[in-house]
């Protein structure tokens, strides 16, 4: 009889204690968290640009350290001289060259700021590029 008792006051408690939520505890670890870095926004662009010109998009992101900016494009006529590339706040422009007719590059940011992707045509013709930019 002893057994018996022992045996349903147990199956009694897991049966309890399997329906109390456990509660989740967030340990802090400071600087050792690692951060998942995802593109905020993806800005897609299909357009002609003339001559020895720049086009610059209608809105700039701030960015911080580390963060990235992955272009990929293509453009026509391949052989055209076509730069992708960042405006910093200051208005410096960093290029990343496409080669035959298209760029995948990914832009590591170096200095905290608010940056606006651009594209400059360095060749004598109009250039037809299109493409995403991932911030």
């Amino acid at each position: 009889m002893g057994m018996k008792r022992y045996l349903c006051l147990l199956f009694a408690c897991i049966a309890i204690f399997s329906c109390i939520p456990a509660q989740a505890v967030a340990a802090d670890i400071g600087e050792q968290a690692t951060e998942i870095a995802e593109p905020r926004a993806t800005g897609e662009f299909d357009f002609e640009i003339s001559a020895k010109s720049m086009r610059k998009a209608s809105t700039s992101f701030p960015m911080e350290y580390g963060e990235t900016v992955t272009i990929t494009a293509s453009y026509s006529p391949a052989s055209a001289s076509v730069d992708f590339g960042l405006i910093d706040s200051d208005g410096l422009f960093y290029p990343v060259r496409g080669s035959n007719g298209s760029i995948n590059q990914t832009i590591r940011i170096d200095l905290r700021g608010t940056y606006t992707f651009a594209v400059r045509n360095n060749s004598s013709y109009k250039v037809s590029v299109s493409g995403f930019v991932n911030y």
